[in-house]
């Protein structure tokens, strides 16, 4: 098996030769006379690849190949056109351009035949972008029950939190004192941004049973 990939996206073929036609079919980036395939010569620029030219994987870079759009794509989301002009986009990408929250939403491609292709747990996934991709939003049914601080179970149900709520959580106030000093970090979050910190004033969405980790030190 042969491994390539076109803009940092990973693919495979059973065959080591192929044509500039082969590489964009694969990826799923057709019609292909639409595209423009370039291969990596050096640090500073790309060569093009024609449709009808043979190239060999075994001598080819990994990342050597790019794609792009001869001009602008047309794409739908909820029935709504948008220009882009990449050629791959992530579902958190696409929902961004189209002012889609991400974090209470995902997102479904129609493809041909009204074949569905969801992407609610793979909001990372890099989708093939064409003049025919279609897009639905749907809304994620979560129900939020609790939160985990410091490894224990809180009662919570808003779509959002505050550092300071945080913190009240895991020790029941926010100490006035000026030598303390709270540190909140994350993980399990929403899609948008699973694991991370939060300052104080931070105020962040909520997933169920998310986990804080939460400290208190004191500089005096």
């Amino acid at each position: 098996m042969f491994f390539f990939k076109i803009n940092n996206k990973k693919f495979e073929s059973s065959e080591s030769k192929l044509t500039g036609k082969d590489l964009l079919n694969i990826a799923d980036l057709t019609p292909v006379e639409e595209f423009e395939l370039l291969y990596k010569i050096n640090e500073k620029g790309f060569t093009p690849i024609q449709l009808d030219e043979e190239v060999n994987l075994k001598t080819a870079g990994i990342e050597a190949y790019r794609a792009r759009p001869y001009k602008k794509l047309l794409i739908k989301v909820d029935g709504k056109p948008y220009e882009v002009e990449e050629c791959f986009m992530t579902p958190i990408e696409i929902m961004k351009l189209s002012g889609i929250n991400s974090d209470r939403n995902y997102l479904k491609e129609v493809r041909k035949g009204d074949v569905e292709v969801t992407y609610e747990d793979d909001v990372e996934h890099k989708i093939a972008i064409t003049k025919n991709s279609c897009f639905v939003s749907c809304e994620i049914e979560e129900r939020i029950e609790c939160v985990i601080v410091n490894g224990k179970p809180k009662d919570w149900s808003k779509e959002t939190i505050s550092f300071e709520e945080v913190v009240i959580l895991a020790y029941g106030k926010v100490s006035t004192d000026p030598n303390v000093i709270y540190t909140v970090n994350y993980i399990n979050g929403v899609p948008s941004k699973p694991e991370g910190s939060m300052l104080k004033g931070d105020i962040i969405s909520v997933k169920n049973k998310m986990i804080f980790n939460v400290t208190e030190t004191n500089k005096s």
